[in-house]
């Protein structure tokens, strides 16, 4: 099973059109290809409101408890991708060296107040580095001058397009147990992580290195609030 990929995605019971084009895309680059897919399956886990951290630790386990594939690939359902995707992945991975590799993501980012009820928006890249971040505190920075198209170590990077070795999920259930994206506190805020950054702390308190290669681009679908400061900023 070694280079074989289990596909993981949770779902409110619906997906995007745009991730559903890309995923069906996928498929077919992956039958003329390696067949890393075929061969590892499917994970797909129901989330309701607010069960985000409980619907990626179960897919996990039901990842674990399966033996049809070393590799996870998570890919959120609001996400557009190549069809090559998880070739090119795997490509920058290595289960002792790298593995864990994000592709190239964004989140949306809501800088102000629009004065009507809305919010100015701007993307905001998902690699993310371990800084001071005031006197006494400290937690993870977007790196927003990230080098382009590189295979890059981080400190953190999301979940919405990831592959990880088999290796680190075990490794931290052996630490941690069935705990993978339990959100952890920061002491020196007193915030929450999200999950996927608390996946991400998890790695790196156990000696897991994460990458981004930022050739793998992507798409994210998110709405936001157009106005005329957007069309002549």
């Amino acid at each position: 099973m070694g280079d074989a990929v289990a596909v993981a995605y949770v779902h409110p019971n619906e997906v995007a059109h745009s991730w559903h084009t890309c995923y069906v895309n996928l498929l077919g680059h992956d039958l003329t290809a390696h067949q890393r897919v075929l061969r590892g399956g499917f994970v797909a886990t129901r989330c309701g409101t607010g069960g985000i951290v409980e619907a990626r630790n179960k897919a996990v386990e039901q990842f674990l408890a399966d033996d049809a594939a070393d590799w996870l690939w998570w890919i959120d359902t609001d996400m557009g991708f190549a069809p090559d995707t998880v070739d090119r992945l795997m490509a920058a991975a290595d289960p002792d060296e790298r593995p864990i590799v994000g592709a190239l993501c964004f989140s949306q980012r809501e800088v102000e107040p629009d004065g009507m009820g809305g919010y100015r928006c701007q993307p905001c890249p998902t690699l993310y580095q371990w800084a001071q971040v005031g006197d006494d505190r400290q937690g993870f920075t977007a790196w927003l001058d990230y080098p382009a198209d590189t295979l890059t170590q981080v400190a953190a990077t999301g979940s919405a397009c990831i592959l990880i070795h088999r290796t680190v999920l075990e490794k931290l259930a052996a630490e941690h147990g069935p705990n993978w994206y339990s959100r952890l506190l920061n002491p020196s805020t007193g915030q929450l992580l999200s999950e996927d950054l608390s996946f991400c702390a998890r790695a790196g308190a156990a000696g897991l290195p994460v990458f981004v290669d930022t050739s793998v681009k992507t798409s994210h679908l998110k709405p936001i609030w157009l106005a005329e400061g957007d069309y002549r900023p």
